[in-house]
């Protein structure tokens, strides 16, 4: 089995709110065993901002509607709660709308109407929270909080007269799709690796909560060492003997790569052994090693780039 540390994350591909991160090689088992645990905290544990209660002028409770006003309260309450808000220090903040309808015209309401102080943003502007179809005045406030995970409504914020609140998801995670596949590392062909589709509310890039969900990962498991009699620094703090084995085995051998047969040839026909020794090569020269081909430089290329490394030529 190999070391359990030889791992590494690479940001595969990102599109806006959403991000898939490779991470491996793992030894065989783990990848269930770590990404089930990320998945579980990414969902549940990172900390945002969410609106946490409703006051709306004219309105006593939920199941109430307003004339003029396309949709009911209930209706209303539950597009408020898609608000994607992000709170610049420690809260709560209150948050207000005030917008006045024209007969005949139609206006939509939507999260981009709402007055901000400055430490509040939000981010999904363009989010309909209703549509005012004659001449009537619509005034909301909302309640906005920091927190972590889901929250039942606070019912002592009742209290305060036509206050409803509402139940709040503070996470800004909104999915993760965890895959598992095979990969390999050297003669090890039978590992692991962890694709992670994470989505976020835009409060948040998911490489962000990402970070901060391995954190809080790092911070139990580190806890639990102490605990149990260990020392959790001494894991930071790599011996003597295993910087020697690990400073062996950066070496990038060329024959362990799993590339084309050609552009392996190529290397190897030039003394090429391990990818590093490229880096004293200029691009000009590697592209005219015998068999190079365009097709095989390309792969190259990628290559090197993908393993963080450059032609002397290009530095």
């Amino acid at each position: 089995m190999i070391s359990l540390d030889k791992f590494k994350v690479k940001l595969a591909e990102e599109d806006g709110n959403r991000a898939l991160f490779e991470i491996g090689p793992l030894p065989r088992g783990f990848g269930y065993t770590l990404g089930n645990s990320i998945r579980r905290i990414l969902l549940s544990s990172v900390s945002g901002s969410a609106v946490t209660a409703v006051k709306i002028d004219g309105v006593k409770h939920e199941y109430s509607t307003m004339e003029g006003v396309h949709d009911d309260i209930i209706t209303i309450l539950l597009k408020v709660k898609e608000i994607a808000v992000k709170i610049h220090d420690d809260g709560p903040h209150t948050i207000k709308l005030s917008v006045k309808g024209k007969k005949g015209s139609p206006l939509v309401v939507t999260a981009a109407d709402f007055d901000l102080p400055s430490e509040v943003e939000v981010v999904n502007g363009d989010l309909e929270i209703t549509t005012l179809t004659k001449d009537v005045d619509l005034t909301i406030e909302l309640t906005v909080e920091k927190g972590t995970g889901y929250a039942y409504p606070d019912e002592n914020k009742r209290k305060e007269l036509g206050v409803m609140p509402i139940d709040s998801v503070f996470s800004p995670v909104k999915r993760v799709q965890l895959d598992v596949v095979q990969a390999r590392l050297g003669q090890y062909t039978d590992l692991d690796q962890i694709n992670l589709n994470v989505f976020t509310n835009g409060t948040m890039s998911p490489a962000e909560a990402l970070l901060e969900a391995v954190e809080i990962f790092d911070h139990m498991a580190n806890k639990l060492v102490d605990l149990l009699g260990g020392d959790s620094t001494l894991n930071q703090l790599p011996s003597e003997e295993e910087e020697v084995v690990e400073e062996e085995e950066e070496k990038i051998l060329v024959s362990q790569l799993n590339l084309s047969t050609r552009l392996t040839n190529a290397l190897l026909n030039a003394g090429i052994s391990d990818l590093r020794d490229l880096r004293q090569r200029a691009r000009e020269e590697v592209a005219s090693f015998r068999g190079m081909g365009k097709k095989s430089m390309t792969e190259l290329e990628e290559l090197m780039l993908e393993k963080g490394l450059t032609f002397s030529s290009d530095n």
